[in-house]
Order: structure tokens, then sequence, then C-alpha cells
């Protein structure tokens, strides 16, 4: 425990927090998808109608503005489905959890922590949407870390890596302005139903000159239109947004962050999770269970181009 943070701080990693509390389908309750969530135009079009690959019977409408290029899914989102989504089966799947050193989320976490080092950052660390806190784990070497994920599941695991971890939501987490040097969100920011919210929150947050790290699936990425509905990455309501880099810039302008870096990073994948989601983008659902139960977990380095990774300065 550090004395400096008891003031507005979660050092405590008590699992205070209730969740995200609300039912809509996107931002400001558009139930039908007609504004952008990002640049808030109305030149907007449906593109894809999708089925959550989560939860039967579940269906999204994928739009695309015609303005910023942003993609995003409109349909149900409420405590009760996250709920269900992000109980325990979420995070104990063979790209969640981490059985060694060579696991595809250990590896991950492991060359994150390089790539943020390697660009100068520093200090203190919150890493948003933590899950079991691996990347946490990895980062407290070299961060003062902390993270925060939806998931009680989740948190109440990683406290067994003996780091500081809280539940609940990011949006009504009670932590000290001005406090974090760089806040990660890690194939997180997709989920949120209000990316307006959760960017101004991190300014919030951040010393001036913090940075905030962004993973973003791309829906204007060549993968993506050549996938076309069979993107893997259509995974409403764990994805609800799908970026551009328009949109990418617009977003974090409007609330005082410029961009530092926007790269194109390989990512490690477990074999039988790759499968998994192949077998989901082609409807193959009998192979859903096998392939998630399945031993093969052999860490696959993966670069479709599909999955930017943002690092923002605020300014």
């Amino acid at each position: 425990m550090h004395l400096r943070l008891i003031f507005k701080s979660t050092r405590s990693c008590a699992s205070r927090f209730d969740g995200r509390g609300q039912s809509m389908s996107i931002e400001r309750g558009d139930a039908e998808g007609k504004i952008c969530p990002v640049c808030r135009g109305t030149a907007t079009s449906k593109i894809h109608e999708l089925q959550s690959p989560y939860i039967d019977n579940l269906f999204y409408s994928v739009h695309r503005c015609s303005d910023c290029g942003h993609r995003y899914a409109a349909g149900p989102v409420s405590p009760e489905i996250l709920d269900q989504v992000y109980g325990a089966v979420f995070h104990s799947t063979s790209q969640q959890r981490a059985a060694g050193p060579g696991s595809s989320i250990s590896i991950n976490a492991k060359q994150r922590v390089r790539w943020l080092t390697a660009n100068g950052l520093q200090g203190e660390l919150l890493d948003v949407g933590a899950g079991r806190g691996y990347f946490v784990k990895m980062a407290s070497s070299v961060f003062d870390a902390q993270g925060i994920d939806y998931s009680k599941n989740a948190t109440e695991y990683g406290r067994e890596l003996g780091i500081c971890l809280s539940s609940g939501d990011f949006l009504e987490a009670d932590y000290a302005p001005g406090f974090f040097d760089v806040l990660t969100f890690w194939d997180v920011l997709a989920s949120m139903t209000n990316v307006h919210a959760t960017i101004q929150k991190s300014a919030q947050l951040l010393r001036e000159g913090g940075h905030a790290v962004f993973t973003l699936p791309m829906g204007d990425s060549l993968a993506c239109r050549i996938a076309g509905q069979r993107w893997p990455l259509w995974i409403p309501p764990v994805n609800l947004h799908y970026f551009s880099k328009n949109s990418v810039k617009a977003l974090l302008n409007e609330h005082g962050f410029e961009i530092v870096r926007m790269d194109y990073l390989a990512k490690r994948v477990s074999a039988n999770f790759l499968l998994l989601k192949l077998a989901r983008s082609f409807g193959l659902k009998r192979l859903e269970a096998p392939l998630a139960g399945a031993s093969f977990s052999w860490a696959i380095p993966v670069n479709l181009g599909d999955i930017l990774t943002v690092m923002a300065r605020k300014v």
C-alpha cells in the first residue's frame, strides 16, 4: 500500500463498483443506430446484420458512417447481457488464461511492456479491462501498475497474483484526477458503449503529458473488407466499435489528445482459439465447444493489419 495514493485512489483493490448499469444499444440511446457515436454525423447506413457469437438469438445491426468511416454495432447491451458474456467462461479460454511463460497472453503482455518502455513510458499505470491481470503483473516489474475490469470473476482470480485489481465500471471508478502517467486499453475501447465518455475520463485521470494506449479493431482495414461479414472481429457486444484512422483521430483530438504512434503490431494467439474464431466466422457452432476445450494452445504470431495500436499524449 502506497500512502501517497490514499486520496481518491483504488489501491485498496476492493470490489466496490456495481457495473455498467444501463441498457442501451449505442451511446445516447440511439436504438436504430442512425447517429455515428464518434463524429455524431447522420450520414450512416446499415451494412451488416450479425448474431452475437456469445448468446443465441442476440442480434445486432452494423452501421457505417460516411463522414468519418466509423463502423458500430447497434443492439442490446444491458448489465444482464454483460454479466452473461463476461462470466467465468470468457476468461477461461486458452487466449485469456496463462498456462506459463510460453502462453499467448503471457507473451503478449511481455511484448506490450517492452513496447511501452521502448517508447519512453514510465510511472503510474492503470490497465482498463485488465481481465485476470496478467498484463498488470508483467507491467509491475517496470511500472507502478494496477488494473480494473468489469468481471468480478476475473479480478478475484487476478488478485491471487498479488497485484492490485478492482472490479467495476471504469466510468464510475473514483480515481484521483491527474494521477496516472499511462492508461492502457488492450482490446477494450471497442467494447465501451460511450467512447466519448471513456476518452474524456481518460483525459481527466492522466497527468499533463501522460499517455493513453489502445488496441482497436479497424473496420477500414483490408482484412475486414475482404472478409466482409465473416470478419472474426465482428463480435458484439464484446466489440461494438470498429474504427477507421479518421474516427480514431477525431475521437482523440476532441478530448485533448495528440496521436504519437499508430502501429500494426503482431499478436500471439493460441492455436485452438484461432480455430475457434474461424469456426465462429463460418457459423460452425458445433465445433465451438470441442475447440474451446482443446489442449493444443501453441502461441501463433498473427498480424492481419486489422488491429491498430495507438499511443496518444494528453496535451
